[in-house]
């Protein structure tokens, strides 16, 4: 495959973990190893598991990386949904985050229909 730098998809997740890495910085304190530390390390595997996935030698491996980076996708937008109850993160702020991971999920799973659709030939 081929640079995962050059994967649209990879390069919007980086953007962004980048944001929620910004939108964290303000959590309280005792949120430190707590919602801080989850959002930060799902926003890094969604792009970790896109390019380890690309790398990888069959289909079936690359699909599986790429689900474990949409599932880490939907952990994000399951924990701003918290980070907004608990009125640490604005609506405005944690709905645009969690409809750019939305739509990073269906490109994720464009490529794995891609890879399992070359498995059939």
């Amino acid at each position: 495959m081929q640079d995962f730098r050059k994967l649209k998809v990879w390069q919007r997740a980086q953007d962004a973990c980048v944001r929620i890495y910004r939108l964290t910085a303000a959590y309280p304190p005792e949120e430190r190893y707590g919602l801080t530390a989850q959002l930060r390390d799902a926003g890094v595997s969604v792009g970790a598991n896109l390019s380890e996935g690309s790398k990888r030698a069959t289909n079936g491996d690359k699909a599986r990386l790429w689900n474990v980076a949409q599932g880490s996708a939907a952990e994000i937008m399951s924990e701003l949904d918290v980070a907004i109850r608990l009125e640490y993160a604005g609506k405005d702020e944690a709905g645009k985050l969690t409809d750019e991971y939305d739509q990073i999920s269906g490109m994720i799973n464009t490529l794995v229909e891609k890879v399992k659709g070359n498995d059939k030939r």
